[in-house]
């Protein structure tokens, strides 16, 4: 206990919400190695996302991962990445539902939205992966453009996949050559 005698956070909330996912860009987080290996994750890690590692894919709820396709096995990569042209969605998040309210919308929404990630394999098969956007009104289209040539680009360029073992670095270079809007 400190001095005020007020308990340290519990380790639970670190299991909910990882403290590592401190750098994010539009829909892309990095994620630091807990064990389960260092990961960019598309969509909220606090809710449904997926993890791009550098072996593979990984959808996961929270901190729980649920499943895994090596990217050897990866032939296409897509998301639906949901975008919208106001430049700060953060903003937009919060003054939506306001203006919806003084005008008489419903401004209510049934369940949460998520976005498809979808996968081909290399024999065919398809899965699609649901994950939870960090804004309801969408990414900016640039975020949202960029996250999804990234997709393309690691499905193409197996060397290219190294850079999500150092998922901060790799963000943090995306960040300087996006603009600051």
């Amino acid at each position: 206990m400190s001095s005020a005698g007020t308990r340290p956070a519990p380790d639970v909330l670190k299991w909910i919400v990882p403290i590592e996912a401190v750098r994010r860009v539009g829909v892309l987080t990095a994620l630091a190695d807990e064990g389960d290996g260092a990961a960019v994750a598309l969509g909220d890690v606090a809710a449904h996302h997926v993890r791009l590692r550098s072996d593979g894919l990984v959808p996961a709820f929270g901190a729980a991962p649920s499943g895994f396709v090596p990217w050897r096995q990866v032939r296409e990569l897509d998301a639906d990445i949901p975008a919208t042209w106001v430049p700060a969605p953060a903003v937009m998040d919060v003054v939506g539902p306001l203006l919806e309210g003084v005008f008489g919308g419903s401004g209510s929404i049934a369940e949460t939205p998520t976005f498809p990630v979808r996968i081909v394999a290399d024999d065919g098969a398809r899965l699609e992966w649901r994950a939870t956007p960090h804004y309801l009104s969408g990414y900016r289209r640039r975020d949202a453009a960029v996250a999804a040539r990234l997709l393309a680009h690691l499905v193409a360029r197996a060397d290219a996949r190294i850079l999500l073992s150092r998922p901060h670095e790799m963000l943090g270079r995306l960040a300087q050559i996006l603009p600051k809007t």
